[in-house]
């Protein structure tokens, strides 16, 4: 009962908050547009696969998304429970590795309060874990373990590399090691080959593998090289995959000269690959870092029975930290916002501007745009404000929603060719000077008029 009421106090206030997020606005920008048929990555673009998207479509607004992911949680939680039974044998560390687990997940440290593919994509890999290790002599351990990866690598890519530690745990420990890593393999690529038949009947075969697959190779190394055009090779990604191969080998043979137990060197293992995942990208985002809590929340409590190679493990971890500069939320000041607007100390625009300054404005905007235009009308967004379409459900009129996209696909041209197919009734625009886009601005100059500026946007209404 504790726990239940810890879960609600820590999680309570993710549901009132505004359309602030950017990644957040992006999927329920898409979500609105399945919904209003528009086909995914065909004619509406991000870089994710696509199940996000259709629980964005599902969930409708930031508050129903929010209100999925408190849903989805509840046996996120239950489940790591029973997995940490599986590791310790004591009742009160099951206990108390719960309790770390479920406040990492919920607090704004690692944004466990935003809906991010990272924390749906929990719930799936721990039941996937939790029966792999329970039912390993049955092949329907590897077939439900596999599909349930399956399903969580077409939320987030990264997942695939927990689904690789899992197959060479198979072919280091199982009897039957080709018939079961078959069985594991072929169920694991089952979700995606449904995807991938669903979107090449609708004629869109092309971006889907471009924008929810292959895509996430450029993407991995964009960071550090600057564009989307990246390799294997480059962003240091090659050199991470051979850290993480030597970490699996020395972890081997700890355990197989008897210096660790077999369920240190499982979590180890894990907790590496989940790591590498994280650090994929080598972007400083805390969400990423959702990814290794549930080895890493069971780890910790092995530190008295191996020292000196957990101490290792999680120095790895804060060194990983420190080395990609992730940064994080506070967590303090955040329940007091939400706690002082509650009881009547902080009006609405104060409770928002936590969030970011131009929060007010933001909603002031979406105002002013659904009284300038009818829910048929497209509008258009030159910035990153990704939010503004469904907080106005407002259809864009461009396959790229948010400008950064197009400047990284380098997407002028074809976003000024739908622009004219599709002509918005209204664009938003924000200036940015490190972002030219003269043909924008000549189309602007040619067939718009300036009506309005709220903060930091100027709003331009087509003549009629």
């Amino acid at each position: 009962m504790l726990y239940a009421i810890l879960f609600f106090l820590l999680r309570f206030p993710s549901l009132f908050e505004p359309y602030w997020y950017g990644d957040e606005g992006i999927y329920l920008a898409l979500g609105q547009a399945i919904r209003y048929g528009l086909l995914l990555f065909k004619q509406i673009h991000d870089n994710k696969p696509p199940t996000l998207y259709y629980l964005a479509a599902l969930a409708r607004t930031v508050f129903g998304f929010r209100l999925l992911l408190f849903l989805v949680m509840i046996p996120t939680i239950y489940f790591f429970y029973r997995l940490s039974q599986k590791f310790l044998k004591s009742k009160i560390l099951s206990q108390v590795s719960t309790l770390l687990f479920l406040v990492l997940t919920s607090i704004p440290l690692f944004e466990g309060n935003i809906a991010n593919a990272e924390v749906f994509m929990l719930l799936p890999t721990i039941l996937a874990f939790l029966i792999f290790l329970n039912y390993q002599k049955s092949n329907l351990s590897f077939l439900f373990s596999g599909l349930l990866l399956g399903f969580a690598f077409t939320i987030k890519v990264p997942v695939a590399f927990e689904a690789a530690f899992l197959g060479l745990w198979i072919l280091v420990f199982q009897k039957s090691k080709i018939k079961n890593l078959l069985i594991f393999s072929f169920s694991f690529l089952t979700p995606i080959t449904l995807y991938l038949i669903y979107f090449a009947l609708k004629g869109a075969l092309q971006p889907f593998l471009f924008a929810a697959l292959l895509q996430n190779f450029g993407y991995l190394s964009s960071w550090s090289t600057g564009s989307q055009q990246a390799s294997v090779a480059s962003g240091g990604l090659l050199n991470r995959g051979i850290i993480l191969f030597i970490l699996w080998v020395i972890s081997f043979f700890l355990f197989y000269f008897k210096k660790i137990s077999k369920n240190i060197f499982f979590l180890s293992a894990w907790f590496f690959a989940a790591l590498f995942g994280a650090l994929l990208s080598g972007r400083p985002y805390p969400h990423y870092l959702i990814q290794v809590l549930p080895p890493l929340c069971l780890l910790l409590f092995f530190f008295f029975k191996s020292k000196l190679w957990v101490l290792f493990v999680f120095s790895f971890f804060i060194a990983s930290v420190f080395r990609y500069k992730f940064y994080f939320y506070p967590v303090f000041s955040y329940y007091l916002n939400f706690y002082s607007y509650a009881v009547g100390k902080k009006n609405i625009d104060n409770y928002r501007g936590y969030f970011g300054h131009d929060m007010p404005q933001n909603y002031l905007l979406a105002s002013k745009i659904n009284s300038l235009t009818s829910p048929s009308d497209r509008i258009y967004v030159w910035g990153d404000q990704s939010y503004l379409f469904p907080l106005s459900d407002r259809l864009p009129s461009t396959k790229y929603i948010v400008s950064y996209h197009v400047v990284d696909f380098n997407a002028h041209d074809q976003t000024i060719s739908e622009l004219k197919l599709t002509t918005p009734k209204i664009i938003i625009y924000y200036s940015q000077p490190s972002r030219p886009f003269p043909e924008l601005d000549n189309f602007i100059t040619n067939y718009y008029i300036l009506i309005d500026q709220i903060g930091s946007a100027y709003l331009f209404k087509f003549r009629e």
